[in-house]
Parts: C-alpha cells; sequence; structure tokens
C-alpha cells in the first residue's frame, strides 16, 4: 500500500473506501500520478508503527529537556532556601547541586539535539538552554564575575567547574556576600525555570502536543490493524466513514499530518 504524506487526506479516504471490498493489505496504490511527490511504499500499520515510534522518541527526548529544567528549578531554589545562618557545608552542598545540574542539563541538550540526537534540527531545547545560561550570567553577564569570586568559573564547552579552596575562602571571607550572589542567581534562574516549564512555553507546549499524538497514533493504528484483521464486507465499512470518531480515515489524517507536526 503506498502512502504520500502530502496526498490530499479526502482523496485518501475516498481511495480507502473505493477499495473496501479488496484486500487492505494487497499492493494497490492510495497514490495515483497526481501525487506531485514520490510515495512511500508502507503497509499502513507498519507506516503509523513507525511514525508512534518516532513520536515517542521525540516526546521522551523533549522529557528529558523538561526533566532537567525541573531539577535545576529546584536546585536554584535550594541556593536562596539554605538553612540560617549557613555552615560552609551547607553552602558548598547546595552551590555543587547547582553546578552539577546546570552541567547535566546542558549535556542533556548537547545530547538530544546532536546530528545522532532525537531533536537533531529542532531548536527549542537550545532556545530554553540559552535562557538558563542567560541567567546564570545576569544582565550583560556581570554576574559571570560574582561567580568566578567565588570559585565558580565557566570553562570552554559552557560549563562550570568549582575551585573548592576559593568557594571555602569566599566563604570565610564574606559569608553575606557570597549568599547574597547565590540568592540572586537563584532568583533569576528560578524565574527562567519556571517560564520555560509552564505548559504555554515553546517546550511544555511541544510536550503536551506530544503526548497528545502519541495517543492519536496509537488509537489509529488500533483501528487501521483492526479492520484489517476482519474479514471485508461487501459495502464500505463504518471505520471508513467520516463519522467523527477515531476512524481509518483519522489514520490517514494523523499520518498525513505529522510530517508538518
Amino acid at each position: 500500500m503506498v502512502i504520500s504524506i502530502n496526498y490530499p487526506i479526502s482523496t485518501a479516504i475516498s481511495s480507502y473506501t473505493n477499495q473496501a471490498q479488496a484486500d487492505a493489505v494487497s499492493q494497490s496504490s492510495l497514490v495515483t500520478q497526481q501525487s506531485p511527490l514520490n510515495a512511500i511504499t508502507l503497509n499502513p500499520v507498519a507506516a503509523l508503527q513507525r511514525i508512534e515510534a518516532s513520536t515517542v522518541t521525540q516526546l521522551s527526548a523533549y522529557g528529558q529537556v523538561k526533566s532537567s529544567l525541573a531539577d535545576i528549578q529546584d536546585k536554584a531554589r535550594a541556593l536562596k532556601n539554605i538553612s540560617q545562618p549557613p555552615t560552609f557545608a551547607d553552602f558548598k552542598g547546595v552551590v555543587q547541586a547547582f553546578v552539577q545540574s546546570f552541567n547535566s542539563i546542558n549535556q542533556t541538550v548537547s545530547n538530544v539535539t546532536s546530528k545522532k540526537g532525537a531533536l537533531n534540527g529542532d531548536n527549542r531545547a537550545s532556545q530554553a538552554l540559552d535562557e538558563i545560561r542567560k541567567a546564570v550570567a545576569g544582565p550583560k553577564e556581570n554576574a559571570l564575575s560574582s561567580l568566578q569570586g567565588l570559585g565558580v568559573s565557566q570553562q570552554a564547552n559552557g560549563k562550570f567547574a568549582i575551585n573548592q579552596q576559593q568557594l571555602s575562602k569566599s566563604f570565610q571571607d564574606n559569608p553575606q556576600g557570597a549568599l547574597s550572589t547565590i540568592s540572586e542567581l537563584s532568583g533569576r534562574v528560578t524565574q527562567t525555570a519556571d517560564k520555560l516549564l509552564a505548559d504555554n512555553s515553546s517546550i511544555g507546549k511541544k510536550v503536551n502536543d506530544l503526548g497528545t499524538r502519541v495517543s492519536e497514533l496509537e488509537n489509529a493504528r488500533n483501528t487501521v490493524q483492526s479492520y484489517l484483521a476482519t474479514p471485508q464486507s461487501p459495502q464500505p465499512p463504518t471505520i471508513f466513514q467520516a463519522t467523527g470518531s477515531y476512524t481509518a480515515s483519522n489514520a490517514i489524517t494523523a499520518y498525513a499530518s505529522v510530517a508538518s507536526f
């Protein structure tokens, strides 16, 4: 069976209906020479399975990004919620946890947006990371010098490293200044993470849309699979009629629209 991603849905549904008496797994074509694009020859169930798997992979990748954002949000809040008066062990613990979380989200975004990553070519994750980096650096990157004074310096790869001796000295010499620096860092990063994790953010909307798409594709695949397993009736079966329920026509719609998603 041949399905073209940009083939008119109405024509595809009509073709399915007209061929309802035929063997649904035969190599009869849904795409004629009217299609300007090369068709993709696939069993309809296999096609939907492939798209569903790809969508699940994207959802997983975005889930990793969202999880990393939630983690750095949590670690940023801990910077401000440090016990009062803090010991150096308390101070060191929250700073190390934040740096580890920041480095982790850098690595996560790098992995999912690499050439072999599920989000290669999709800039939403990279844009989210840029927002976090800007929040850490502060206006005109003036906060980087303050962090460096604490012993937290940015490396060439964008990640941070901690000079333990400098961290200890900065806290012992000026504990209030050290606490002020991490409190301001907390406010900037928490505010940015809150925005990035909102349901109406680019990441939040994408995760929700992908979750919905996975359910739609699963329903479409089950519908088509059920039809193919059922002996064909002499009349067009109801699952191929546009009744508004999730029918085989919706399966074609899901398949056709996934390319633009």
